[in-house]
């Protein structure tokens, strides 16, 4: 692994300080614009972009979704899901096949059709363990939940794929060359999930790769890196017990969410979009049996974003270091899966 993977940025990594007052600025979405959005799980896709997907579409735009994971791994929402307390590989594949059905549908309110959906339908929990253990495809993360170590899903694109890292890299490289887009959302590396943190620096290598192989042919892509689990329970709302309506207050990003020498920007959403957001979120039965208060904390009047840039950067050996660094210098708290 530490030998085969490119050059990528570590501008997200500097400027460790907390920063407690950031102007965000409004986020323009251009005509015909060609927006990838890669999430870690089914759900995240819609609790980020939402808004983002219906305004490049309505601006005759192209959209397409990325779900990493079945996210087959929330044990809780298994057990009930299952009604078993100690549910069986079996029950894990089959909440799995549930919560990417659960995209699918998702993703046909919000564009109507035209979001074009890949479900790559890894483990949950697979993403960072194959950035920094499970590299080469004759080591694979083998799931705790189903105990599969390649893609055993149905409805998935890589369904008999290894669960290995270079393999997840080349697949985003390949989407990123077929799509040529022109706005990337995508998670914060300072997320508090590991699948998240995890997809957040397979993208910043995978753009690199990408800008590497065709330096003169692309534009350079807006990077929009969203927020979906921090601490104390942010955002308002997400840990309360009882789903609230929050769809007249916008999302504001945490004040303690490191700025990293960025911009932020949002957009703002219509009444419409708004409600159209909702009901995309409603699909995921599964959730919100059982966190509704959290999905609904992010049906707000906008979506915001740290904004990055692609540039020279530095090995990935140094971006995971200085990255644990970054993390201790405000939270203590081991990063771990966490429920989405």
């Amino acid at each position: 692994m530490r030998r085969s993977l490119m050059y990528l940025s570590v501008c997200v990594l500097l400027l460790a300080t907390p920063v407690f007052a950031v102007a965000e600025q409004t986020l323009e979405i251009g005509n015909g614009e060609r927006l990838l959005v890669l999430a870690p799980h089914p759900d995240d896709e819609t609790l980020s972009s939402a808004g983002v997907i219906q305004q490049v579409l309505q601006h005759g735009g192209s959209v397409r979704s990325t779900v990493v994971t079945s996210g087959d791994g929330y044990v809780g929402a298994v057990m009930l899901d299952s009604g078993k307390r100690n549910p069986s590989a079996a029950d894990y594949l089959d909440f799995g096949e549930k919560r990417l059905e659960e995209s699918r549908r998702a993703a046909n309110i919000l564009g109507n059709g035209f979001v074009h959906l890949d479900l790559l339908g890894f483990s949950d929990g697979s993403i960072y363990s194959a950035l920094v253990s499970h590299w080469r495809r004759n080591n694979p993360m083998r799931s705790e939940f189903t105990g599969f170590d390649h893609v055993p899903y149905r409805q998935a694109e890589d369904r008999g794929f290894a669960q290995d890292g270079q393999d997840l890299l080349n697949e985003l490289v390949a989407i990123l060359q077929d799509t040529k887009p022109t706005v990337i959302a995508f998670p914060d590396v300072m997320e508090n999930d590991s699948d998240h943190a995890g997809l957040g620096m397979f993208t910043l290598l995978a753009v690199h790769n990408w800008l590497l192989q065709n330096p003169t042919q692309h534009p350079q892509p807006k990077l929009l890196a969203y927020l979906i689990h921090w601490q104390h329970d942010w955002p308002t709302g997400s840990n309360w017990g009882i789903p609230q309506d929050w769809s007249d207050q916008p999302l504001v990003l945490p004040p303690d969410l490191p700025l990293r020498g960025h911009s932020r920007a949002c957009v703002n959403l219509s009444p419409a979009q708004i409600n159209l957001k909702r009901a995309a979120l409603a699909e995921y039965k599964t959730q919100q049996r059982i966190m509704g208060d959290f999905l609904s904390a992010f049906v707000r009047s906008s979506e915001c974003f740290t904004l990055l840039k692609p540039s020279a950067g530095n090995r990935i050996e140094q971006v995971l270091k200085h990255w644990r660094q970054v993390r201790k210098a405000f939270d203590n708290h081991p990063l771990s899966r966490r429920k989405i």
